[in-house]
């Protein structure tokens, strides 16, 4: 290129980047995300009744609860897990605002119970079995219950519910005699259903609403069948007058995504994700939302995307792996996102619903729309699996919500993620493209 040229190039760079400036100075003031844990950890949400956000957070083996107050994030310790390979499997706040954490080992070896400082082991079953995926909630007195099953080796099952009677734990028995068989850890959620506790059991490729009867015991009602595919992982419950919804992660020969049920005189089962992991189902006026994440992986390195959903499916995509989503006090939407900066907590007034769309092609060229803005800059970014992520460009978006940039071509697998910030909540959408290029 000739010397002018060259120029000629810096100069108009240069007056791109000035542009960029005025148009970022011309902006309100975002929102920031709020750092509840600087450290890349697990995490639960769970909001109090006035609103207040807690976080449990699990770093290796130390459990830690952190609140948001007037002065910012609080965190104190909730105790030491027995052992690594642990996972949070809940969090609540009862009606005196005391937070309840579950942690259980991924193997299924041990089940504890955490609170004020206290990490308290509840179930540890016998050797050659294991439990499944455990869930918690609260109560009609807003006290703490969980439910668990354990899976013997010989596939049999036993389900139970814990309860809380003044300070003391007291477990039901559900199930007897082995039943269901099944050949995964079946997944248990209790959940409040017209004052009284029922528990969703999921087991291999069905799901069933565990009911008490009035004089003693429990009547199963099944939820889903399939002969396709089978539960996996933790479940999620909520119910609204007489409709139980539930949700859980189906696992399938050739797909891993996620379900929703409701139950009420007839039981239907939809397919809201067909590729994610199942997080949190809550409702808002009744109706369900659901938290997941989706993933990318190239050889052994991988890449998370959170997701917003309802019964039509996705509706807002976000910058990291989802953690935590919850409704709050006046239909606020709280979000737990766990990225490179650690644990993350936003806020919004109502249901997330920002939608970005991303292409990118083999020669670099990158395109793409947010639906639900008019204004502000997008960010690209480059990810692979040798590399940290690459910021590629900082375009503004047209007047039609559309956007585009350049990036050089790339030799080896390839993803590109766009990421839009919004500046009254500082929630970051995305979209991440679901196919490598180079």
């Amino acid at each position: 290129m000739p010397m002018h040229d060259n120029r000629r190039y810096v100069k108009l760079a240069s007056i791109a980047l000035f542009l960029l400036g005025l148009l970022a100075a011309s902006l309100p003031t975002a929102a920031h995300a709020e750092i509840v844990s600087p450290a890349a950890a697990q995490g639960s949400l769970a909001v109090g009744h006035d609103g207040t956000p807690y976080v449990a957070s699990l770093i290796g083996r130390d459990v830690s609860l952190s609140r948001r107050t007037s002065a910012g994030w609080v965190s104190t310790p909730l105790g030491r897990a027995p052992g690594s390979g642990g996972v949070l499997s809940g969090l609540v706040v009862d009606g005196r605002g005391v937070a309840w954490a579950l942690v259980q080992a991924e193997n299924g070896s041990w089940l504890a119970l955490a609170s004020a400082n206290r990490l308290r082991i509840v179930v540890r079953p016998r050797r050659g079995s294991s439990i499944g995926p455990a869930g918690l909630a609260l109560d009609a007195a807003a006290r703490p219950a969980f439910a668990y099953a354990v899976r013997r080796s010989n596939a049999k099952t036993f389900l139970r519910l814990v309860t809380d009677r003044a300070g003391r734990l007291r477990s039901s028995a559900i199930t007897q005699a082995g039943f269901p068989p099944s050949e995964l850890a079946p997944g248990a959620a209790p959940v409040l259903v017209r004052g009284r506790l029922h528990v969703v059991e999921t087991y291999t490729a069905a799901a069933i609403d565990w009911q008490p009867r009035a004089r003693g015991g429990w009547i199963g009602q099944y939820l889903f069948a399939s002969r396709l595919g089978s539960p996996a992982g933790r479940v999620g419950a909520a119910a609204f007058g007489g409709v139980l919804w539930s949700a859980w992660t189906e696992l399938s020969s050739d797909s891993i995504g996620v379900l929703l049920t409701s139950s009420a005189s007839t039981q239907e089962t939809s397919t809201v994700l067909e590729h994610g992991i199942f997080v949190s189902l809550v409702l808002a006026d009744g109706q369900p939302e659901i938290g997941a994440y989706d993933w990318l992986e190239i050889g052994d390195w991988r890449t998370y995307a959170g997701v917003i959903a309802d019964q039509s499916g996705a509706v807002a995509e976000l910058d990291g792996r989802l953690e935590g989503y919850a409704v709050a006090p006046g239909g606020h939407r709280q979000i737990l996102i766990a990225s490179d900066r650690g644990l993350e907590w936003f806020d919004a007034p109502a249901r997330p619903a920002v939608r970005v769309s991303l292409q990118a092609d083999a020669s670099g060229q990158l395109t793409g729309s947010v639906v639900g803005a008019t204004a502000g800059l997008v960010q690209l970014f480059r990810e692979s699996q040798n590399a940290q992520r690459v910021a590629v460009a900082t375009v503004p978006l047209a007047a039609d919500g559309t956007f585009a940039a350049h990036d050089a071509a790339q030799t080896s697998p390839t993803l590109y993620r766009a990421v839009y910030v919004d500046v009254a909540t500082g929630i970051p959408y995305a979209a991440l493209v679901r196919a490598p290029t180079g």
